[in-house]
């Protein structure tokens, strides 16, 4: 993991601008591009708002130190990404945008709860070798 920031470096606020900045792209590349939905500027707003707010979790976590919970949930946004891009182009009759969504809201939580375990397995591990 040397390719990320060291605890409380300023570079993770870049990091987490870049981040807001692809996953925010992520959603107007599904629903407008992909489904060929129209343009609204309120659910582009939504978008923004919820690609700040898990950026803004994840690499602030990065930023204290849960290195390893930054490199598990953005595993499972990238897979959830996948998988909402997938759905696209199955037949589901009109579901295929809530199905994608689900499956990325489902990849990107596990992610995150993998990254968190992962991390107690670390201060686990940590606190015994000093002991």
């Amino acid at each position: 993991m040397k390719f990320l920031p060291a605890a409380k470096s300023k570079s993770w606020f870049l990091w987490m601008t870049v981040y807001a900045i692809l996953l925010w792209l992520l959603f107007p590349l599904h629903r407008f591009v992909m489904l060929a939905q129209e343009m609204d500027a309120t659910l582009l707003l939504r978008f923004a708002l919820f690609s700040v707010v898990v950026a803004g979790i994840v690499n602030t976590l990065g930023w204290l130190g849960a290195r390893l919970l930054w490199v598990f949930s953005t595993a499972g946004i990238i897979i959830g990404a996948a998988f909402m891009l997938g759905y696209t182009y199955q037949e589901m009759s009109g579901w295929e945008d809530l199905a994608g969504f689900l499956a990325f809201s489902l990849f990107s939580c596990a992610g995150f709860a993998l990254g968190l375990l992962a991390e107690g397995i670390r201060l686990l591990y940590k606190r015994a070798s000093k002991s």
